[in-house]
């Protein structure tokens, strides 16, 4: 192997092409590639060798794939004579299923299942894509025909819950629309809603695509099933998705706009169709501020960091300090990217193949390219912003006290923040008492709108060696806390080293208006530049989720925030007193899930730190 393929890190997430796994099968697949492979050597000297050799080499590993499928039907025939009873019944079903999956069409739903199931243990189970539109047919015909044992599906559903746990798995995509521009939900998509709420797991990380005609039952039950506490599925707005995707310079179709999947957290990709950087890297908006206060210079890492754009006391107006502030967005946009585009570009010649990937994402074959070479039908990085609100929050705070008011002088605000406001508690209350983002204040909002859409459009004017462009997102895993530490203390009264926002939402506890406030604070973002997925945490109180009536109210919510431009919400059903008695005692709550920054975590696998800042959290009820 090593002598047809060259081997260079890096990674990333993806879906699989599940959808031709069960539609077609591997043998169709591998029919594709040795017509790719007998053209290349029809040209004989004046073949690219590159290509001759990622052609050869995939022809090993279908060979190795087909060998994987081969001993593992032998096992399960082995372990199904070895048992007795309904454990032997339930491995006649598995072996009939395997024999008759993943190398050829499926045509049952126990044969996609299980087709997918390899898929994804093939990519060292990562994210599986579109798991209900894959085989929500199969399992609807299976049970008009009386084929199918839904109790016995439930199992395989649960097992299947259990593994993306085990092994660490990430993302699942449910409902949004088919390619033909339909509502896809289907009897599937409910199962797997249901199988949510039955694993209080943190894994998969379960997306709920919801359309503007997504079943009003289906979104109710998605809500019953959050409030069992695994924090899953995760809401998505996939009008306002599509729309975005097709408006952006991504060349996309409008059938393969609608085949959004996620990988790892949530970030934004075509199911089977694509390699998205994922994520690429983290842009810290807090940082760029606080480069903008001390002309360029990082008092945290002690070095010119940025370029010098004037020293704050000699700013005349708030307008010169915005300018500034943008500049240095946009030196750190450019110089993420410059080094980003420099490693990208070496991938092509030297990076490992992925073959696992080249085989199973569309077009790679045909393009003769490898997953990592641009072989892929799509290809976009995806890259997370840090320090939204904060950045908002504390740029607000310099406009009124220091620009307006003439509240705060210049040059002792940057003292008191190269000081960590020691012996300066009266002017951090004052800054902590300026007008925060996410209370439906048009003061903070349009001001954070103005700023946030530079930052967003100076990234999407840049393309990826690969093609497609950088997009925008607010996927922040736990690294929020870490890019905290990278900052000092913040006009916004945060303290030098403390954690920034979780999300694109409100810093915790300075939402103080309402839950409706907040996502109108939100909407005003310009969403729509961060396709890559904006993640909005919000929490809200456990008693609210055993009234039916607050259910609905919530939905209407849910939707209210979609239809004014909101992408994404992510749900913490969650009482303050559950969590500090978890924090302090924790054996009792073992399984204690929370969302962060885009997935769910045990709540006492968080470090002191990160579980204080979930605590938080505004609580919301209605």
């Amino acid at each position: 192997m090593k002598s047809k393929t060259v081997r260079f890190g890096g990674y990333t997430h993806a879906n699989p092409d599940i959808r031709r796994v069960v539609g077609e099968g591997v043998l169709a697949m591998e029919a594709e590639l040795d017509g790719e492979l007998a053209a290349v050597r029809a040209m004989g000297e004046s073949a690219d060798s590159a290509e001759r050799n990622l052609l050869l080499a995939l022809k090993d590993y279908v060979e190795g794939v087909k060998a994987f499928h081969r001993r593992t039907l032998e096992a399960i025939g082995k372990a199904r004579d070895a048992a007795s009873g309904r454990r032997r019944d339930e491995l006649a079903v598995v072996a009939e299923a395997v024999a008759n999956c993943l190398l050829v069409k499926s045509e049952t739903f126990y044969q996609g299942f299980l087709a997918v199931n390899f898929a994804w243990m093939l990519d060292g189970c990562d994210s599986i894509g579109r798991l209900d539109q894959a085989l929500g047919p199969l399992f609807e015909r299976d049970i008009r025909e009386g084929r199918l044992d839904v109790a016995f599906a439930r199992e395989l559903l649960d097992e299947f819950w259990c593994n993306f746990e085990t092994m660490n798995g990430w993302n699942l995509q449910i409902g949004g629309y088919t390619p033909a521009g339909k509502d896809g939900c289907n009897e599937l998509t409910r199962e797997c809603i249901r199988a949510c709420a039955r694993n209080k797991l943190r894994r998969p990380n379960v997306a709920l695509r919801i359309t503007r005609d997504t079943p009003d039952d289906l979104l109710a039950e998605a809500l019953e099933a959050l409030a069992k506490g695994s924090g899953r599925p995760a809401l998505y707005n996939d009008d306002l998705y599509v729309e975005t995707l097709r408006s952006m310079d991504l060349g996309l179709s409008d059938a393969d706009a609608r085949e959004i999947g996620f990988g790892g957290c949530t970030e934004t990709m075509i199911a089977g169709l694509s390699n998205v950087g994922s994520l690429e890297g983290s842009l810290n908006l807090a940082k760029a501020l606080e480069l903008a206060m001390f002309d360029g210079f990082d008092p945290v890492a002690n070095v010119q960091a940025g370029p010098h754009t004037g020293r704050f006391a000699d700013f005349a107006s708030f307008e010169a300090f915005m300018a500034a502030l943008k500049l240095q967005i946009a030196y750190a946009t450019d110089a993420f990217v410059a080094v980003n585009r420099g490693a990208l570009k070496r991938r092509f010649s030297e990076g490992d193949p992925k073959l696992y990937r080249t085989f199973f994402t569309g077009d790679c074959v045909k393009n003769r390219k490898s997953f990592e070479a641009g072989g892929a039908r799509y290809n976009w990085a995806v890259v997370s912003y840090q320090g939204i609100a904060n950045t908002i929050d504390g740029t607000a705070a310099i406009r009124k006290t220091v620009f307006e008011d003439k509240s705060v002088a210049a040059a002792e605000l940057v003292a008191a923040l190269r000081n960590n406001f020691h012996g300066c508690d009266d002017l951090r209350r004052r800054l902590r008492a300026c007008p925060k983002f996410g209370n439906d204040i048009a003061f903070v909002d349009d001001l954070g709108a103005e700023l946030i859409e530079y930052a967003w459009r100076h990234l999407y004017r840049h393309e990826t060696p690969r093609g497609g462009r950088y997009l925008a997102s607010c996927i922040l895993f736990t690294t929020y806390l870490g890019a905290g530490r990278a900052v000092g203390a913040t006009p916004d009264g945060r303290g030098a080293g403390e954690a920034l926002v979780d999300s694109v939402g409100a810093v915790p506890g300075y939402d103080v208006n309402g839950p409706t406030a907040l996502l109108k604070s939100v909407a005003k973002l310009p969403l729509w530049l961060a396709a890559g997925t904006p993640v909005l945490n919000l929490r809200f109180q456990k008693s609210l989720f055993a009234n039916r009536d607050v259910l609905a109210k919530m939905a209407s919510l849910v939707r209210s925030f979609f239809s004014q431009g909101g992408m994404q919400a992510q749900i913490s059903v969650l009482d303050a007193a559950e969590l500090r008695a978890a924090q302090a005692n924790p054996e009792p709550y073992r399984d204690l899930i929370v969302r962060i920054g885009g997935y769910s975590e045990y709540f006492n696998a968080l470090d002191k730190e990160l579980q204080d800042s979930v605590i938080s959290r505004t609580e919301y009820g209605l």
